[in-house]
């Protein structure tokens, strides 16, 4: 396994390719460079690093410093089951496309999303060894990406689509969140519906984590691999 360290999306990046293409051709050649790991249906990819710059000379790519780095460096897996909270907020601008950044409160998150095509994870706080709850996606959005689709969000004006719609199911079927929003009814101060919306999310307690891609095609592809992946638990419908 050593001798096989670039994984099948670090490589398709440097390639310029899709990984989905990527791992389609290594299942069609089963090249001498490349390992999946299980051997069977659904194992990860792995390739060598000097397979990975044959690839590279053959699609008459050049392996800069910069891409070569890339390619030794450890591929994340998907959303772990399992992963230490952290609190620190990470560097998005500085992290190259498909690396899954760290987890963060989502109340956090739209300083810092980055503005690229992605797909974003959400679980919950106070429960990380239960895994991913939401998966979601974002295009381009006129250039704003993934922080576009998160500022949706946190402007309350998701209260009907995806994550937003979501973590309204669940407070309305939590008795102390609907107690305060009743007394605030009978005390002339009720919430307005997008601030209603944001306080739902927000009692949710969720933290959130994002890979970004090259093009909206590529996100949704991912989004629907994870989401394959991950359905039994999941509040998507």
């Amino acid at each position: 396994m050593d001798d096989y360290a670039v994984s099948a999306e670090v490589a398709a990046a440097i390639l310029g390719m899709s990984a989905k293409t990527l791992r389609q051709r290594l299942r069609d050649e089963r090249p001498a460079g490349a390992r999946q790991i299980p051997p069977q249906k659904g194992g990860n990819w792995f390739l060598q690093q000097s397979y990975v710059e044959q690839l590279a000379q053959n699609r008459g790519r050049i392996l800069t410093p910069k891409t070569e780095s890339l390619a030794r460096r450890p591929s994340p897996a998907v959303p772990e089951k399992a992963v230490p909270r952290s609190r620190q907020a990470p560097s998005p601008a500085h992290l190259p496309h498909r690396v899954w950044s760290e987890w963060i409160p989502l109340q956090d998150a739209l300083a810092v999303a980055p503005r690229f095509p992605g797909v974003y994870v959400c679980r919950l706080a106070r429960e990380p060894e239960r895994g991913p709850v939401y998966i979601g996606m974002a295009g381009e959005r006129k250039g704003n990406g993934l922080r576009g689709r998160l500022a949706i969000y946190a402007s309350g004006k998701g209260a009907a689509s995806g994550l937003g719609e979501h973590a309204f199911d669940r407070a309305l079927e939590d008795s102390k969140w609907l107690q305060a929003r009743l007394d605030e009814a009978l005390s002339g101060t009720a919430m307005r519906a997008t601030k209603a919306a944001r306080s739902a999310l927000d009692n949710a307690g969720l933290e959130v984590r994002w890979k970004t891609v090259e093009t909206r095609v590529e996100a949704l592809e991912l989004e629907m691999e994870l989401i394959r992946e991950y359905r039994s638990g999941l509040w998507n419908r």
